[in-house]
């Protein structure tokens, strides 16, 4: 896959660099804790806690599969001082016809060189026939329709699974829950009961190398009845390659399920006029 990254970024970015996004987390599922009350939760948790972070990710994709939703992620790594080292940002409202607008920002030295050298931010649409970009940086605005390289690169799937995501949102819930010794609280919310999962202990046998140097870690992620992962939040603490600590936060929310539409951009004739 590293290739169809790297030429989506010769065609979409003029050249820019190299990035990559999966924290390289494999999917981890402890056994299933037997509960008397599990009918009244949602699928892969129970009072206690998470039961199967797997069943859990499959209630969260089933509940997106063929509707139209929003999702955006935040990745932010921060120094000891406070002072910002990387910030990702990547939102895209995906229609049920599946019809893309996402909108990438990079902010921070060390932050990925997704769309050229940071700060730099873009929007790219597309309906499944026309790709338009319109990308920030270096004081200049710039506005084409391009040709997508191949048959994922510049996709809905790109811009949710790679890019805003480590895989689909099955996935992606997996793996964030999955390191995690969790514990569960009912939360009467306006329009329903949500079950607020928390954690703030790694399991001892988690098989995913890249938790074993992560410290501090915690969890909070909010769950409907019907098994729609709302949002959920990570922070943990870690040492660069350079020997610095920092802090890193990531937060998914998914919004306006089966409620988000995407139209043409308003900077659609603009990028028309321009080829790629």
């Amino acid at each position: 896959m590293g290739w169809r990254l790297l030429v989506l970024i010769v065609v979409v970015t003029a050249g820019c660099g190299g990035f990559g996004f999966s924290d390289g987390d494999d999917p981890v599922t402890p056994a299933p804790v037997p509960t008397s009350s599990a009918t009244t939760y949602p699928t892969g948790v129970g009072p206690t806690g998470v039961t199967s972070p797997s069943l859990l990710g499959s209630a969260h994709g089933d509940r997106l599969n063929g509707s139209g939703y929003t999702v955006t992620m935040n990745r932010t790594v921060r120094y000891a001082n406070g002072s910002l080292r990387s910030h990702l940002r990547v939102h895209v409202a995906l229609d049920a016809n599946r019809t893309h607008l996402a909108n990438i920002s990079v902010r921070g030295h060390a932050a990925p060189v997704l769309l050229g050298r940071p700060p730099a931010t873009a929007s790219f649409w597309s309906d499944g026939d026309r790709y338009l970009r319109r990308l920030a940086r270096d004081n200049q605005t710039i506005y084409n329709e391009y040709d997508p390289p191949d048959s994922y690169a510049g996709t809905w799937r790109y811009w949710v699974h790679t890019a805003a995501l480590n895989g689909r949102p099955a996935a992606d819930v997996t793996r964030t829950v999955a390191p995690f010794h969790t514990r569960t609280r009912q939360s009467q919310q306006p329009d329903g009961t949500v079950y607020v999962i928390r954690g703030d202990r790694l399991r001892e046998n988690a098989t995913s190398t890249a938790w074993t140097s992560r410290e501090n870690a915690t969890l909070v992620a909010h769950v409907t009845r019907s098994g729609l992962v709302r949002n959920y939040r990570t922070e943990y603490t870690r040492v660069t390659d350079g020997g610095d600590p920092v802090t890193v936060t990531r937060t998914v929310r998914f919004t306006a399920v089966g409620n988000t539409t995407v139209g043409p951009p308003p900077w659609r004739d603009r990028a028309q006029s321009t080829p790629g």
